[in-house]
């Protein structure tokens, strides 16, 4: 494993790198795309894991955080969606000057699954693209970020709320206005991704998540599964829970 930094001299990415295993290089990259804020807390030991696997099983990858995010260059505030979307196109070029791989795929989960299909919709060069529990469209996903805000009983203490500025803190992850507005644009159904194969996996059911199964089911090469594990991505404790659904951590590498 590598720890590095790459992209543009004002706003540098953290990458950590995971070589292929040099018995079983298939010669073939995945850029994998984190969720956001407490979720991505939730979800890092499981990309780790994943990627390890993966690694294992031939394939080069490379897990980044978003500028403003992580160890990553910029602030939080300053930054947009589309900004996150780019970095991620930072991250495919990256992978494919450093590992010199001959196709690349996109794995997001959450919030990184709706940046990567919609990374997706841009390119002509992924072979696979998989979204696991996406978010399908970023204003319905504020507006439920919203709701559990307003739920917040009044007496208790709050780690959720609105400021005066109109940053959106949810388990004590800002979202600028300004993000609010360019993740509002986002929705998954009206995105065509360019991927020869495409994997929606889900780990529980809602009607999101069959409504971008209905859309994609149109375009040849897409396959939906839903695999049953733990998603309570948002949950926190005092320990700061990590959270390993091991049935669809086994599904995404079986199927890749």
């Amino acid at each position: 494993m590598e720890v590095f930094f790459f992209g543009p001299t004002s706003s540098q990415l953290l990458g950590i790198y995971h070589p292929a295993s040099s018995e079983r290089d298939r010669y073939q990259g995945i850029v994998m795309c984190y969720p956001f804020g407490q979720e991505y807390m939730r979800a890092h030991r499981a990309f780790r894991q994943l990627a390890n696997t993966l690694a294992d099983n031939g394939y080069h990858v490379l897990r980044f955080d978003y500028r403003g995010t992580g160890d990553s260059a910029g602030e939080l505030q300053d930054v947009s969606a589309s900004d996150w979307v780019e970095d991620i196109g930072f991250a495919v070029q990256e992978l494919k000057d450093m590992a010199g791989v001959y196709g690349i795929s996109l794995l997001g989960l959450r919030l990184g699954a709706l940046l990567a299909g919609v990374a997706a919709a841009d390119r002509r060069d992924l072979n696979r693209l998989v979204v696991w529990d996406p978010v399908v469209s970023g204003r319905s996903h504020i507006r439920e970020l919203m709701d559990k805000v307003k739920s917040v009983v009044p007496h208790k203490r709050q780690s959720n709320f609105v400021d005066r500025q109109g940053n959106l803190h949810f388990n004590g992850f800002p979202l600028s206005p300004a993000m609010q507005r360019s993740l509002g644009e986002l929705d998954l159904r009206q995105t065509t991704p360019g991927a020869d194969q495409i994997l929606q996996i889900a780990s529980h059911e809602n009607e999101e998540f069959e409504s971008l199964a209905d859309r994609w089911s149109e375009l040849e090469g897409f396959e939906y599964r839903h695999t049953p594990a733990e998603h309570d991505w948002n949950y926190v404790d005092h320990v700061g829970g990590i959270l390993l659904p091991q049935p669809v951590l086994r599904e995404i590498s079986g199927w890749m």
